[in-house]
């Protein structure tokens, strides 16, 4: 959102105000500015409200069960220490990286909402496997069949995704290398599932 800023400015210097202040808003169009204030942003979020979600996580009961000696054996006490500790912790998480990226990042483009969604996915995964640890009173939540599952759908959203939208079609095609100027494989297709 607060790029927008640097399109203020762009307009304001069209229309003839040449104030340094309108010249200072195009620091919003730099991507190195915003991943760096979004960062901060994010943090700021974290240590303002971190202490009261824990606080209210710890009220709610949403306490950490404990496998049982059974369950690990040696290590019972070392796992032992994690009883009680708050769980979904997430939330402050997933929540902290929304607003930072609603606020700093450029919103038309559809990698950011690409990686929003996949946040939000795979935190609403995480939410409910913690929901269900702490409401049944287990260690056990949700299998490791159905996460890997629920990863191979949202896998399958981000292919349909890229192999179906005009503007990502010849994106997903190409598989770049850091540090490689030229993409090493021309022709992903359907490929893209595994990436």
């Amino acid at each position: 959102m607060l790029y927008y800023l640097y399109e203020l400015g762009e307009w304001a210097r069209k229309e003839g105000y040449e104030s340094d202040f309108f010249k200072a808003l195009n620091v919003f169009s730099y991507i190195t500015f915003r991943s760096i204030c979004a960062a901060s942003t994010a943090f700021l979020i974290s240590i303002v409200f971190g202490n009261w979600t824990i606080r209210r996580l710890i009220s709610l009961k949403f306490g950490q069960p404990i496998r049982t000696k059974d369950e690990v054996d040696k290590l019972f006490e070392l796992h032992g220490a994690k009883k009680g500790t708050p769980t979904m912790g997430g939330v402050l998480i997933i929540g902290s990286i929304l607003i930072s990226t609603l606020l700093w990042a450029r919103l038309e483009n559809p990698f950011v909402w690409l990686v929003l969604f996949s946040t939000l996915f795979l935190g609403v995964v995480g939410f409910y496997d913690d929901w269900l640890k702490v409401t049944k009173k287990s260690s056990k939540g949700i299998s490791s069949r159905l996460k890997l599952s629920l990863q191979c759908v949202l896998a399958g959203i981000f292919t349909v995704f890229f192999l179906t939208s005009p503007r990502l079609v010849e994106i997903a095609k190409q598989l770049y290398i850091p540090f490689f100027k030229e993409p090493v494989i021309f022709s992903l297709g359907w490929l893209t599932f595994v990436f």
